[in-house]
């Protein structure tokens, strides 16, 4: 089974021409499923990009913090679970070897600078979230780690009922673990990280990982919009989606990689 791994691609700024040269990207890769790891539009729209990807190939895809954006979560999900691509539901039986699953996966104010004046349009254009914008850090944290939490629990009911497998891919949105969080080729800022982690969902995969010694688990996130590798443990592996250092990422959608799955 050939794959092809895209994130971040926020085609509801992409021109006509940039469209056509990305979906000429994937076709040439000839893919059998088209993997998608979060902010593919906003959620006016999300499913209607998602669309463009699927006439290529089957896609199987989470959701990032931009598609939630112009309604609420639960609304978006609602809506994301009769289309057949979202994840976050039972794990997928891609090949005899190799099983998926995934989590969107959401900042949660668990590292970093707590206290950052970084500030995320997510808090005035995601309904559970407005009002964090002007509201006290701790305050903010604390709704951001009961959401992370949400998506760990969510991710820790998929691990439960896996089926046997040698090989587990992980996809999500938000990296995981800091030490994932890439920009400009090197870890994101403390500033930042409190938004770029998800440590909740990190933690369960961790644990799965410690678990199950002998499978192996890749994890595809994207969301900081730079590329990086981070392993916790021999037999984890984050790997986070994005641009090189002064490369466009807004209006220049990418495959960031194509492989086969035995």
């Amino acid at each position: 089974m050939r794959v092809v791994w895209v994130t971040d691609v926020h085609l509801n700024f992409v021109e006509v021409e940039r469209m056509k040269a990305f979906a000429d990207a994937i076709m040439r890769e000839r893919p059998d499923r088209i993997f998608v790891t979060g902010d593919t539009a906003e959620a006016h729209d999300v499913e209607k990009c998602f669309d463009l990807m699927r006439a290529i190939a089957p896609c199987h895809g989470v959701l990032g913090n931009h598609d939630y954006y112009g309604s609420s979560i639960a609304a978006l999900r609602d809506r994301a679970r009769r289309t057949g691509w979202w994840l976050p539901h039972e794990p997928v039986r891609l090949t005899e070897a190799t099983m998926l699953v995934g989590v969107d996966g959401w900042g949660d104010g668990r590292c970093g600078n707590l206290e950052s004046r970084v500030l995320l349009s997510d808090w005035k254009e995601i309904a559970e979230l407005d009002g964090l914008l002007f509201c006290e850090s701790a305050q903010r944290c604390a709704k951001l780690q009961a959401v992370g939490a949400a998506e760990a629990d969510a991710l820790r009911i998929q691990l439960a009922t896996l089926e046997p497998t040698r090989e587990l891919i992980v996809l999500t949105h938000v990296p995981p673990f800091p030490e994932a969080c890439w920009y400009q080729g090197k870890q994101s800022s403390p500033d930042w990280l409190p938004w770029f982690t998800c440590v909740a969902v990190g933690e369960v995969l961790l644990a799965h990982a410690r678990a199950h010694p002998a499978m192996t688990i890749t994890v595809l996130c994207g969301h900081t919009h730079g590329t990086g590798e981070y392993r916790p443990v021999e037999n984890l592996v984050v790997r986070t989606g994005g641009w090189p250092p002064g490369v466009q990422s807004y209006g220049n959608p990418i495959v960031q990689d194509a492989w086969a799955i035995l």
